[in-house]
């Protein structure tokens, strides 16, 4: 449908569009003027000179008829203003990632209308209507509560596909002069990088490494193979188990606070893959992290939550690293 492009409404077209349930500021139907001069002309003269055509003087297919024209432009006209803000929000993302945030959104707008009702109490019997309308009052609609769910817009999260980082929270990883002489190091001398975080106030050191690019290839031979097994059937499930072999390939050590090795991850035994095979040694590494290393819930989220600062970390080091300036103690 094409729209009247920044229209100027004047006092008479807007008298005449209110009656069908326009308000100021609408999407207008570039057609729709055309539409109602056709219908004028099947009507009687006037002396009514407030509007263009008055909606009294219509039958109620004719005015139906200019209410869903209204009703459709500004649907329309909301779909515009919405792809419009996703392009200027995505407009400086790689073009994978600005698809996989398409597909993640709609996969979020086909679940918002999911409506978790287990906990509700059961329904009582539809009372007899017939025998309650001259004794009951009318409902008033505004007095009837409405469900959260049904009040509430989906939140549309903008996730990165390699790492997980919530695109909504400001790019605050910064790379250390320290963690740049590390990177180079480690690509120089054909190593993995790594880096130690603390938590519960340095109580706890968890240590990560970067991935080998086999590892990352059998990461997704992984992945097809669970889905052929069943295993994942959606990309929200998908995503998940993405991380969880991410986690298991990256997670080096646990250590206490005095530095004593609480739990020390293997790596990957080997990286190759037998034809036939319904799983590689990455969903054995990824038992072994749920059985042992990470089996409580609140240790894995934490653990979870610092491996996406690291592979953040990761990407801005490789980002950087083609700029001149990527360090400074170079000579």
């Amino acid at each position: 449908m094409e729209l009247v492009e920044t229209p100027f409404v004047s006092d008479f077209t807007k008298k005449t569009l209110a009656q069908f349930g326009w308000a100021d500021g609408d999407a207008i139907p570039a057609e729709l003027g055309a539409v109602m001069l056709k219908m004028k002309e099947t009507l009687p003269p006037t002396d009514n000179t407030d509007v263009l055509i008055a909606k009294d003087a219509l039958s109620e297919k004719q005015v139906s008829k200019i209410q869903d024209m209204l009703a459709q432009a500004k649907e329309v006209a909301a779909k515009r203003a919405k792809k419009a803000e996703h392009d200027e929000a995505t407009k400086n993302f790689k073009p994978e990632v600005a698809e996989a945030l398409d597909k993640f959104n709609k996969m979020r707008e086909m679940r918002a209308g999911i409506i978790d009702d287990r906990d509700e109490e059961p329904a009582a019997p539809k009372p007899d209507t017939k025998s309650q309308e001259k004794t009951e009052a009318p409902v008033n609609p505004a007095d009837v509560s409405q469900p959260a769910s049904a009040a509430a817009a989906p939140q549309i999260i903008a996730f990165c596909p390699r790492c997980g980082w919530d695109m909504r929270l400001k790019f605050e990883v910064k790379p250390t002069d320290k963690d740049k002489e590390d990177f180079l190091v480690a690509l120089l001398g054909g190593v993995r990088f790594k880096k130690t975080y603390e938590l519960f106030g340095g109580k706890m050191l968890v240590t990560f490494r970067s991935m080998l690019a086999e590892e990352n290839k059998l990461l997704y031979r992984q992945l097809t193979l669970d889905q052929q097994q069943q295993k994942i059937t959606t990309e929200a499930e998908w995503f998940v188990q993405m991380m969880d072999y991410r986690l298991a390939c990256s997670l080096e050590t646990i250590r206490d606070q005095t530095g004593k090795v609480v739990f020390d991850v293997p790596e990957l035994p080997g990286t190759d893959f037998v034809a036939g095979s319904n799983k590689t040694h990455l969903a054995d590494q990824l038992a072994l992290l749920n059985s042992s290393v990470l089996a409580q819930e609140v240790t894995r989220r934490l653990v979870g939550m610092h491996l996406r600062q690291f592979q953040r970390l990761v990407e801005a080091l490789e980002a950087v690293a083609a700029e001149p300036s990527f360090w400074t103690g170079i000579a």
